[in-house]
């Protein structure tokens, strides 16, 4: 009988032992996925807090036919700052990615922030009238698009 009594402890201490296991790495999972959560949430709160529009004329959006550059303007209409530059958006016209020769914020010239309100000027080489589909997508991922007529 001492002996059933001794192996029905060792199970339960293994039982124990095997439960706090598992306990353990159910622990360290949540813990992961909580980390995980919080991390997604920070870039769509990032991302949400970013936000502009294409301030165009979609019917009259401005070219130089001799220099073969189109005007874009943007402006921030979120709650956060959003840096404009060659290297920090990119723009696509029906598709194709389209090289920008340069950029500029038309209230603070020489700042290369856009702040909550402010406009930015963004030149394309495209030299090709007509109507286009002009997407304008930032670093971080946000992007907007026009129909509109290049003159």
């Amino acid at each position: 009988m001492a002996s059933s009594a001794l192996s029905e402890i060792i199970l339960f201490v293994t039982v124990l032992i095997i439960a706090a296991f598992i306990a353990g790495v159910l622990l360290t999972s949540t813990y992961k996925i909580s980390l995980g959560i919080n991390d997604k949430s920070e870039i769509l709160s990032k991302k949400l807090s970013q936000d502009f529009v294409i301030a165009n004329d979609p019917l009259s959006i401005p070219r130089d036919s001799t220099l073969g550059i189109t005007t874009l303007y943007i402006k921030n209409t979120g709650d956060s700052p959003i840096p404009l530059s060659k290297t920090t958006c990119t723009v696509l016209i029906d598709g194709t990615v389209v090289p920008i020769n340069n950029t500029e914020n038309y209230n603070n010239p020489g700042s290369n922030v856009l702040y909550p309100g402010d406009v930015g000027i963004i030149n394309v080489s495209y030299n090709v009238s007509g109507y286009h589909k002009i997407r304008v997508i930032l670093y971080s991922g946000v992007s907007r698009e026009i129909i509109g007529y290049i003159t």
